[in-house]
């Protein structure tokens, strides 16, 4: 992994893999900003990418600046880096502090199938491809015969796109957290989208007798989607679960003591870097490619991927890992160290 200073503005990119066709990942703005807290975010699209046997990395911007500087860094940015830019060497994406319309000069020369930043009903394809990879990674391990149960931890607006997909798979939202706290109850997607564009991470409060946010970890569900930030599945959290899957969905959610104590009790773990792959099968699709294909595409990719992964003694994560790294090697002359935990 490979860290450049800017030199036109104060900040930093990192690449993962050297040599690699394209590098995709995000960029994010804030006076403060580390790069050693990105380095897994980076780690996880590299993974991605490797499930997907694509010969592409992960990577990252950092503007080191404050919000009101915005337009100046990104313009710097936009010509510092113009070649890898309109190449399509370097894709990126609106991180942290920043939306499509600050980055434009940099993400008018995307040329990715614009099909992942169609409005759903509220939720952008992309997050509905996220969620579908999930969900269907909850129904491969919890096997439900009728309805089943889930909580979501670190609910958000992506988590809009889970609870829908939830619900059409047959589950039920049962718990969600959010930095605010945790609360139980029998929520519909409607409801639930209704309270987050209404209060945002307050809509605990909204919707019922508000706990501790670490009472999400229940065992009571049959599946817990973990997605609000690297290594929110920490040691203590994996105690609580007990056998009840674990369905990481976003990156570095599993920290890698909650991984060990999951593989101790032989609770199933799904990768984050599995359950993700969606968007990097839409982002090259042929333009004419539909909703429906993409969203059979992912459901086809996942199932494949666990079923090859499911029963490996060391447990689905690390045997996705074994996969994505095998794939890793066959085109670096080493395999990066690290893997995409918290």
């Amino acid at each position: 992994m490979e860290t450049k200073q800017l030199e036109s503005v104060k900040g930093f990119v990192i690449y993962d893999l050297p040599d690699a066709e394209t590098y995709v990942g995000p960029s994010r703005l804030g006076a403060k900003l580390v790069p050693g807290n990105a380095e897994m975010l980076v780690r996880h699209q590299t993974y991605v990418f490797a499930l997907a046997e694509q010969r592409k990395s992960g990577a990252t911007i950092g503007l080191k600046v404050d919000p009101e500087d915005t337009d100046t860094a990104v313009n710097a940015l936009a010509s510092e880096l113009a070649s890898e830019f309109e190449s399509q060497q370097f894709l990126t994406s609106p991180g942290l502090r920043l939306n499509r319309e600050s980055l434009n000069p940099v993400l008018r020369h995307d040329k990715r199938n614009p099909i992942v930043r169609d409005n759903c009903d509220g939720v952008i394809f992309e997050d509905e491809l996220l969620a579908l990879g999930a969900v269907t990674c909850a129904t491969f391990f919890a096997k439900p015969s009728g309805k089943w149960d889930a909580a979501i931890e670190g609910f958000n607006q992506a988590g809009i796109a889970l609870a829908r997909e939830i619900e059409s798979q047959g589950g039920n939202v049962k718990r969600i957290s959010t930095p605010k706290g945790c609360v139980s109850g029998n929520f519909d997607s409607v409801t639930l989208a209704d309270a987050w564009l209404e209060a945002g991470a307050n809509c605990v409060e909204q919707l019922g007798s508000v706990e501790k946010a670490w009472a999400v970890w229940k065992s009571d569900v049959d599946a817990i989607f973990v997605g609000s930030k690297p290594g929110a599945m920490s040691g203590d959290g994996a105690q609580g679960v007990k056998e009840t899957p674990i369905i990481a969905t976003s990156a570095a959610a599993v920290s890698s003591k909650a991984l060990a104590i999951l593989r101790k009790n032989n609770t199933p773990v799904a990768a984050d870097f599995l359950s993700g792959i969606g968007p990097a099968l839409a982002w090259w699709a042929p333009e004419e490619t539909s909703q429906d294909e993409l969203r059979s595409s992912t459901t086809a990719t996942v199932t494949g991927l666990l079923e090859e992964t499911a029963d490996h003694t060391d447990g689905p994560f690390m045997a996705a890992c074994y996969k994505a790294e095998a794939f890793i090697e066959s085109w670096q002359e080493q395999r990066p160290f690290g893997r995409p935990l918290g």
